[in-house]
């Protein structure tokens, strides 16, 4: 019975203590597993994730994100985030880069990892809480607009090509009529 009663007494007191340690951090994405980023063969896309840091105690936070996974698609453009206290509007931009090689109806996973970074006694770092951002992307066929765009700059093409050839044609025949 009195077992019990210090296994009570030191459970609550564990709860108490761990309540001052709850971090506000969290995490925001526009894709996750089963609901994929589409994306075609060749194209690139920005994906943006979000991280929010809202509370009653929130602090300002140092969060280091790094491509854990899926690093052979998709690359950042940093690596560490100031993460203002009471804010839910701070983007991390994920580039999802899709191989010309790529064949439709391939999947990838990326996953984001965020670790919150707290500087050490000795001036180095040291990472705190971390979460993985995981989403699945799918290679689609590319689309009707994306088709017409390409065929578009091929009609330019050879319209300048025909009117080099014209205007060539048409310089020779006066250059000749002259002589």
């Amino acid at each position: 019975m009195e077992n019990k009663k210090i296994f009570g007494a030191g459970t609550i007191i564990l709860a108490v203590l761990m309540l001052s340690t709850v971090m506000a951090f969290g995490v925001s994405s526009p894709y996750w597993k089963g609901n994929p980023l589409q994306i075609s063969p060749g194209e690139t896309k920005v994906v943006k994730i979000t991280y929010q840091n809202i509370g009653d105690d929130a602090l300002d936070l140092t969060v280091r994100a790094e491509i854990t996974k899926g690093s052979e698609i998709a690359s950042l453009n940093k690596q560490d985030y100031l993460v203002r206290a009471g804010t839910k509007d701070t983007t991390v931009e994920v580039t999802v880069s899709m191989p010309s090689s790529a064949t439709a109806g391939s999947k990838y996973q990326v996953t984001l990892t965020s670790s919150s970074v707290t500087p050490g006694a000795e001036g180095g770092v040291s990472l705190g809480v971390g979460m993985d951002t995981t989403f699945d992307v799918e290679v689609v066929p590319a689309t009707e607009e994306e088709l017409a765009q390409e065929t578009d700059y091929s009609g330019i093409v050879i319209f300048v090509c025909l009117a080099i050839i014209i205007i060539s044609i048409v310089l020779i025949v006066v250059i000749k009529k002259r002589r």
